[in-house]
């Protein structure tokens, strides 16, 4: 459906997968025709779920969940914990959330792009940025150029992606202001609460040299603004 081919493989990455690999990679004097991909295209849902998965279980070990919501991000349990809740029973039951779609689960995108912060597997299954790093630097020493610039040097394989404990203990702490359990509400919870976030501290400024204002964020932009601003503090 046109709805999930965000979330798909790139052909990039399709091409890397052994039963299209081997056609692929065929020596020079071998007549490669159509029928050579029937069986790699009959594994291909397969395959394409098999390395969601994989992906999946690898994230899933690179959470670090505090065993308490007051906690510093420091005291952050080891690696592969996976949330477990307490809340009442009213509530949804962690054993029925995957950790990875919460709105604590906050990832970074290791490659040069820009995506400030990826919220969630839904965030993550759409964002197909990857680069050959090396060849991409040697066209931009400056470090400025976006990945859409250099698309042509992207590399076979998923980005390098990496839990934020930083982010996370933010989006913690936006998610208790919105009035949700920060152990079981999901990246949609928050979506659909559409709150607007501001500083209380801070003093409305003029706009245009008219009327006073303070600015309103999104939960998403919220948590990215105050990592960017605690960055400087």
């Amino acid at each position: 459906m046109p709805s999930q081919w965000k979330y798909l493989s790139r052909t990039l990455d399709i091409c890397a997968l052994e039963p299209f690999a081997k056609v692929l990679d065929a020596k020079p004097d071998v007549v490669v025709t159509a029928a050579d991909f029937e069986d790699a295209f009959r594994q291909l849902p397969e395959l394409l779920l098999a390395s969601s998965e994989a992906r999946k279980i690898h994230l899933r070990s690179l959470l670090q969940v505090p065993t308490s919501a007051n906690q510093p991000a420091s005291s952050a349990s080891g690696a592969g914990e996976i949330v477990q809740s307490e809340a009442p029973s009213s509530s949804s039951s962690s054993s029925q959330i995957d950790a990875l779609d919460l709105a604590t689960a906050v990832f970074t995108c290791q490659e040069r792009c820009s995506a400030p912060a990826l919220f969630g597997w839904d965030d993550i299954a759409q964002h197909h940025c990857r680069l050959d790093l090396d060849r991409f630097d040697r066209f931009d020493t400056s470090g400025l150029l976006s990945c859409w610039e250099h698309r042509i040097d992207q590399a076979a394989g998923p980005p390098k992606i990496d839990f934020s404990v930083e982010r996370s203990r933010i989006a913690r702490a936006v998610v208790q202001a919105a009035g949700l359990d920060d152990r079981t509400a999901t990246v949609l919870d928050m979506d659909a609460k559409d709150l607007r976030f501001g500083c209380s501290a801070c003093r409305p400024e003029r706009y245009a040299g008219y009327s006073l204002t303070k600015v309103g964020y999104k939960w998403r932009d919220w948590v990215r603004f105050l990592d960017y601003s605690f960055s400087f503090v």
